[in-house]
């Protein structure tokens, strides 16, 4: 006689189970009521009896297959010589005796699956674990027998990211210029970098007392650009190896004092020169960078307003911009970059009070000039900032 081994049903909502591991071998002699196999279902882990006594004669799915409830996965038979049945069946799903490894744990209700659920090919600890990661199975790839997924799948399941298609956005004119400019800047040039805190409350000060004079007799606005380029075109007066490029294996140090300012436009970036900031009051600083600034936005700008340039400054204050540090514009030696001026509490002559400070980071390129250098430099720029009645009292030179 021989007795199908079939996958009981254990629970009203089971549909299939994981074949977990058999505890008996084929050929091996079991009798019934004895474990034989364990079951893996969505809920726990269950030993599954013996159905009767006799030898393992067959086992026709092995440990980690799913089984759909009432498929034929095993036989018994009396004897090792009998002969089994040629095909494998079904039968009517009937409640087995099972010893739970794991408590089922018992719920009001059982949850009904979607159709759509239904058709996928997986074992019930692979959709737990499913469920519990947040992974769409309709993404896995089963290994299982006729393509089930099965713990493991899950396990290993990477989820695929979508490929990014980027759009090619080509380089203009202007932009290939800044990309190799800056690229051979900070490939050739040693940077190294400087950075102060300068207290701008004299600053401020001053410029309020001088907006509306200037204003009135020079038609310009003030800003503190304006002051921040006088005092660096005097720093630079005063430590010549500043206003100096490096080119060709050679130091060129320039007599006149021609500032750089920064202008973003939507195309990029572009810095129109102050030819000789050092002979300019700060009404004329006003005047020309106001007339560059706009040059530069209606796209008028001329090969004179954009060539000679020894030094750059970039302020990145009027776009809320504490701090930064700046890629030398090559072939100088340096660019000073300074960002807003906030309130902030500060010591002064041993009281705290509150101040008007600002950030000021120097990028200096180490082939020309050394550390010492570059600090004394930095530190003439606050000094001329924190006194700035020193910018309005340096005579202007002819």
């Amino acid at each position: 006689m021989v007795t199908r081994i079939i996958m009981p049903k254990l629970g009203e909502t089971m549909e299939e189970g994981e074949i977990s591991r058999w505890l008996k071998r084929e050929g091996e002699k079991v009798e019934k009521g004895e474990p034989l196999f364990e079951v893996t279902t969505d809920k726990a882990n269950f030993e599954v009896e013996s159905p009767a006594s006799g030898f393992l004669r067959k086992i026709l799915f092995k440990g980690g297959d799913t089984v759909a409830v009432t498929r034929v996965i095993g036989y018994i038979a009396d004897s090792v010589e009998e002969e089994l049945p040629a095909e494998e069946a079904e039968v009517e799903a009937v409640p087995q005796p099972a010893r739970a490894g794991v408590e089922e744990v018992p719920s009001a209700k059982e949850p009904r699956m979607a159709p759509q659920e239904r058709k996928i090919k997986a074992s019930p600890l692979a959709r737990r674990l499913a469920q519990e990661r947040g992974i769409d199975l309709t993404q896995v790839k089963g290994t299982g027998p006729g393509g089930r997924i099965t713990r493991a799948d899950v396990e290993n399941f990477q989820p695929t990211v979508a490929q990014a298609h980027p759009e090619a956005l080509p380089l203009t004119g202007m932009r290939k210029t800044i990309a190799r400019r800056l690229s051979q800047s900070k490939r050739e040039a040693p940077h190294y970098y400087l950075q102060m805190e300068i207290d701008m409350s004299e600053a401020v000060k001053l410029r309020q007392n001088l907006l509306e004079e200037i204003e009135k007799t020079s038609q310009v606005r003030l800003s503190y650009t304006d002051l921040i380029i006088k005092a660096t075109a005097l720093a630079l007066k005063e430590f010549p190896l500043m206003n100096s490029t490096f080119e060709d294996e050679k130091i060129s140090s320039f007599k006149s004092i021609n500032i750089c300012i920064a202008v973003a436009l939507d195309q990029g970036l572009v810095a129109p020169v102050i030819k000789e900031a050092n002979k300019r009051s700060l009404a004329q600083i006003a005047g020309e960078r106001t007339r560059l600034a706009s040059r530069a936005k209606d796209n008028k700008l001329t090969p004179e307003d954009i060539s000679g340039g020894t030094f750059t400054i970039s302020n990145l204050g009027p776009f809320g911009v504490d701090s930064f540090i700046a890629i030398i514009n090559p072939p100088q030696v340096g660019i000073l970059a300074v960002g807003r001026i906030r309130e902030t509490a500060a010591v002064t002559d041993g009281a705290i009070g509150i101040r008007s400070m600002m950030n000021a980071s120097l990028s200096l390129d180490h082939r020309v000039i050394d550390g010492a250098y570059g600090a004394g430099f930095l530190s003439r720029i606050k000094e001329l900032l924190e006194r700035p009645y020193l910018l309005i009292m340096e005579r202007t030179e002819r």
